[in-house]
């Protein structure tokens, strides 16, 4: 009984002692890996970055590069259109500037203040006194003109002194178009059974020895019926904020129309009026 104690004592001892050297073992084999260990996590973190880092690069090039193609898409699209609205610019200053009917005046000041509506414009030595003259903008109505006391003045679209004979839509409705504001202008006594829409473009008629025929004025927007005649409220093209340079229009060319024309379009608003409701009895 007492061999097999001292055996037991001595195998456990033994065991024991096996233990500890192995633990002993292991730590220090991991103390001496642990280096090792420490420069594979760095390299395998670093390698992960840098693998994360070029994908996003690369990413970001591509999304760099489809935007550079469509910004220079966009670049080379307003380069036409500003090249295209120069030669249109362009086109229609040469065709002013080479009608001896029509003069360029430039803008001095404002008469007033505060009134933006009326100015004082360059150029008005050979002009005459109390005739009124028409200012075209570019290519379309921005006012009118008159000379007194040696001075010209320019009443834009937005004074209801403003006044001239126009056109409305495809038939050549006849009105009298009136300043309103710096976008707005009313066209009234036009016959009541003319038949106007809105979106129809008016124009100047030319008739009234102020403007050229056929100069853009705007869009109609509202129809009023009033009790002898309609009034149309339109949508002005001209920039009356802005009153730099203008056209002002010497002289109304004789203009010869037509009398087939006149009259065939005479007979059809004649046939397209309404009929007279007879009274009852």
């Amino acid at each position: 009984m007492n061999k097999k104690l001292i055996f037991t004592v001595i195998l456990s001892v033994v065991a024991l002692l096996l233990f500890q050297k192995e633990e002993r073992f292991q730590e220090s084999f991991s103390k001496l890996t642990l280096p090792i260990k420490e420069a594979y996590l760095k390299f395998t973190n670093s390698s992960t970055e840098k693998f994360e880092k070029h994908t996003t690069q690369a990413k970001r090039i591509s999304d760099l590069k489809k935007e550079n193609v469509l910004l220079r898409k966009y670049l080379y699209q307003q380069k036409m259109t500003i090249n295209q609205l120069e030669q249109y610019s362009h086109s229609k200053l040469k065709k002013y500037k080479n009608d001896e009917n029509v003069l360029q005046v430039q803008t001095i000041s404002y008469k007033k203040m505060n009134d933006f509506s009326i100015i004082y414009l360059s150029n008005h030595e050979k002009l005459k006194n109390d005739k009124i003259y028409g200012l075209i903008q570019k290519n379309v109505a921005a006012g009118i003109a008159i000379k007194n006391d040696n001075l010209l003045e320019g009443i834009l679209l937005s004074n209801e002194k403003c006044q001239f004979s126009t056109f409305i839509g495809d038939k050549k409705m006849p009105g009298i178009a009136k300043g309103v504001d710096e976008k707005t202008m009313e066209i009234n006594f036009i016959p009541k059974w003319s038949k106007i829409a809105i979106g129809d473009k008016v124009v100047t008629s030319g008739l009234d020895n102020i403007f050229l025929a056929n100069i853009p004025v705007g869009t109609v927007k509202k129809i009023l019926t009033r009790s002898t005649y309609k009034t149309a409220i339109i949508t002005t093209y001209a920039d009356v904020l802005y009153p730099e340079y203008f056209y002002l229009v010497k002289k109304v060319p004789i203009q010869v129309y037509d009398i087939n024309e006149t009259k065939k379009l005479l007979d059809k608003n004649t046939t397209e009026t309404p009929p007279k409701k007879h009274p009852k009895h």
